[in-house]
């Protein structure tokens, strides 16, 4: 259904050969030669998944057992020939292919579930183990008869054995008997034709010594057979016919024994060449970064994603020195007309999506990235290049018409137009005005279309024409260089007299050139220049700011997998908390219930009920404990306290009034005429100022409060428990009272207070840092303290 000429215009061939390059057996090239594009969806879709997990094997799986092997057809035709037997060599050869189709048998039955396809084709080879046995039993690795061939050839074997070391033995025992002349050393024992004999003088032979045999070259020496051997050289004869035959016998079996299972062997070079092509397909595949194109339903369709020719990947060997394609032509986008430079890739570009759609319809991959999809096109014509022809008088225009017409007998919606130059070769005008004609026909018929023209005139085409869209190839004017990157929705610019100016071409001439130009034209050149250099900028921008939206998304993503975690973890500490809770009051119910019955029992003695109120008060503190881990922490409102509230500092039980808010969620507060910075999380609001709960408490604190009208505490003359006690009492009213550094007066004496002091003070919550006196501070005798704010 494929047109042969665009097959070849399109290099299809080409990709053929090189996947053939790639088989390891003579049976693969033949049966890649016979893939061709075809419309059968369920034939393209089988083979593509068989590629596919053909190339899975060959990246993830066990080594496939396929290898050199000869082409044993031939052979295998021979050992049916009635009364002809093959020779050593040959089954050694036959031994191959045996021994590939055992191998692929029995290849990983274990997880065939994970390759189908492909399991069928490898269930369907049969395996000859004993044909193998067979084999290699009466034939060693050199193609020479082994003596365990038979037990008959064994025994033939070893009375030839016998035989020849016995005549060797007599012969040696009549040389030994001769008269040597000085200097005779050609004394052994030899053959000539097929008899053993021993050399003997010339000028010392007589008739009745033997059989004359042979004589040596100079004539000095003689080859008898002396009578006394005769019928042991008659007996070796007849061992050595005898073993002929047998080892006829041998190969005339082993033969029927391939005959026997010929058709089935041949069935396997079959098998074993179409495996062969699905590995040198997938081969291929790897070497391109080939993927499975997804064949669309309904219409034939394009959808093609950093598409790139094969061949060029192949070339430099290296993806990325190839500029991908990305197109889309379906109900949306029947047609593209794509305008550029010479040198800037179009033609490039459409063999690039013709060879992707017959790579494709042939079950092969396509060098696109994961998820491109083609449709089944019933036709597929491709004018490409300078096709003149002096053999049938054809030019180079008349040569594009024929290509062209063929493709519109053909157009219908099912239909891939792909025309490079249309209109080229003729005078312009008509050749831009038949260039429409052909255009606006094909799109009539419903054809799918890719033009590469260089006509200004048709650039105007998109704007009657919904169904087709301006395309271009971008061209970098400063460096008068072709990107290759398509452009959609724009139309492009030649470059002709940039590209010449740049390559060498006289400057009066390019000059009287661009002003023949015309003013217009150079002014449609400038503002697609313009449009294409925005065009970049813009595409450039957008790809910066995907790549942050994306970094975005997945930071957000990140962010709410970690709230959802640390909300588990709540959650699930909540649960234990609770079921700790539980478990506490059970225990508590029931220790009520046996403290109770105990006071009763005892009738209620002071002892009773003193242990009575210290378990309650355990129980109480255990209580607290865990409501602490079950109740979460409560967030700080600021709004919730103003300026003249009064409040109760929840450490020390005292109530004050809010005189100043400051930052960091702390309040300065005034209790009885002492100010004091508190955190917001030490408060507690109250209704009244003197709340009569509080007033003992509060009276007291005051009074410490009081006390501290210096900064400085004298702890001379104190134990270290004593001096410790009292400083930390004096730390506490000075926190209160807002001081900022205390003075600690401990004396100098052995040192024995101050490095205790020092080493408390340092693990003080409320203590910032601390250092020794200066020379009028008192040095050594005194610690001065800095507290936290």
């Amino acid at each position: 259904m494929i047109d042969q000429h665009s097959l070849t215009t399109l290099e299809f061939s080409k990709v053929i050969d090189r996947i053939a390059g790639k088989c390891l057996t003579p049976h693969g090239p033949e049966q890649v030669r016979e893939i061709e594009p075809v419309t059968d969806r369920e034939l393209i879709e089988r083979r593509s998944i068989e590629i596919t997990q053909m190339k899975d094997i060959v990246n993830f799986g066990v080594a496939f057992p396929l290898g050199r092997i000869p082409d044993c057809r031939e052979l295998l035709a021979e050992s049916q020939v009635q009364g002809h037997y093959l020779d050593p060599k040959q089954f050694r050869t036959l031994l191959e292919l045996v021994d590939i189709s055992i191998d692929l048998h029995g290849y990983n039955r274990e997880g065939r579930e994970n390759f189908p396809e492909l399991a069928e084709h490898l269930q369907q080879i049969r395996a000859f183990p004993e044909l193998r046995t067979e084999i290699t039993r009466a034939i060693d690795e050199d193609g020479d008869i082994k003596d365990s061939a038979s037990p008959a050839l064994k025994k033939i074997r070893a009375d030839l054995a016998d035989s020849r070391r016995a005549i060797v033995a007599r012969m040696r025992k009549i040389l030994g008997e001769q008269q040597k002349q000085a200097g005779w050393q050609d004394d052994v024992v030899t053959q000539r034709s097929g008899r053993y004999v021993i050399p003997v003088p010339s000028n010392q032979y007589r008739g009745d010594m033997g059989i004359l045999h042979d004589r040596s070259q100079s004539g000095a020496t003689l080859f008898i057979e002396p009578p006394q051997t005769v019928e042991l050289n008659n007996k070796i004869n007849m061992l050595i016919q005898e073993e002929h035959y047998e080892i006829e016998r041998i190969l005339l079996a082993l033969t029927a024994e391939v005959a026997q299972r010929g058709e089935a062997l041949l069935e396997n070079t079959r098998l074993i060449g179409h495996l062969d092509a699905l590995h040198a397909s997938a081969t291929f595949s790897n070497e391109i970064d080939g993927t499975q194109a997804v064949l669309t339903r309904t219409d034939a369709t394009l959808d093609l994603r950093e598409a790139r020719h094969p061949l060029l990947i192949a070339h430099f060997r290296d993806i990325k020195k190839v500029v991908p394609t990305s197109l889309e032509l379906g109900e949306s986008r029947q047609g593209l007309l794509i305008t550029g430079p010479n040198t800037g890739g179009k033609t490039i570009m459409l063999k690039t999506i013709g060879l992707a759609v017959l790579m494709a319809q042939a079950g092969l991959h396509i060098a696109a990235a994961q998820g491109s999809e083609i449709g089944i096109f019933n036709h597929i014509y491709a004018d490409i290049g300078d096709e003149q022809s002096i053999e049938l008088s054809l030019s180079t225009f008349s040569s594009h018409v024929r290509n062209i017409i063929r493709g519109l007998r053909k157009a219908d919606s099912r239909t891939l137009l792909l025309y490079d130059e249309i209109g080229a070769g003729t005078d312009p005008k008509e050749g831009a005005a038949l260039a429409e004609s052909i255009i606006s026909y094909s799109l009539q018929k419903g054809a799918k279309l890719l033009v590469t023209t260089h006509y200004s005139q048709l650039k105007t085409l998109a704007m009657d024409n919904p169904e087709i869209e301006n395309a271009s190839l971008e061209f970098d004017r400063e460096t008068l260089a072709p990107t290759y990157r398509l452009h959609i929705g724009l139309p492009g610019s030649s470059y002709a007299i940039q590209i010449a100016r740049r390559l060498g071409m006289p400057k009066e001439i390019c000059d009287e050139a661009a002003e023949a130009v015309g003013t217009g034209e150079r002014d449609l050149s400038e503002l697609i220049a313009t449009m294409q250099k925005d065009l970049s900028q813009l595409r450039e921008d957008r790809n910066e700011l995907t790549q942050r939206l994306q970094k975005a998304k997945q930071l957000e993503e990140y962010y709410k997998t970690q709230v959802e975690s640390i909300k588990d973890d709540v959650e699930v500490k909540r649960k234990e908390g609770l079921e700790e809770t539980m478990k506490f009051l059970d225990e508590t119910r029931k220790d009520v219930e046996r403290l109770v019955a105990d006071i009763r029992s005892s009738g209620a003695s002071g002892k009773s009920v003193k242990e009575f109120h210290q378990k309650m008060k355990k129980s109480q503190q255990q209580l607290g404990k865990l409501k602490q881990k079950v109740e979460p922490e409560e967030e700080i409102d600021q709004s919730s306290f103003d300026v003249g509230d009064t409040v109760e500092i929840i450490s020390f039980g005292t109530v004050g009034e809010i005189e100043e808010l400051l930052d960091n969620n702390r309040a300065r507060v005034m209790v009885n005429n002492v100010r004091t910075t508190v955190d917001f999380r030490n408060l507690r609001k109250v209704s009244g100022r003197t709340p009569r709960g509080r007033q003992p408490a509060r009276k007291s604190v005051a009074r410490d409060v009081a006390q501290v009208e210096s900064p400085e505490i004298h702890l001379l003359g104190m134990t270290v428990d004593e001096a410790i006690d009292a400083l930390d009492k004096f730390i506490g009213r000075a926190v209160i009272a807002g001081m900022e550094q205390i003075y600690v007066v401990h004396g100098k004496g052995t040192g024995a207070l101050r490095r205790n002091l020092s080493t408390w003070l340092k693990q003080h919550r409320d203590v910032e840092s601390i250092r020794l006196g200066d020379w009028g501070e008192g040095g050594s005798g005194v610690t001065i303290v800095k507290l936290r704010s």
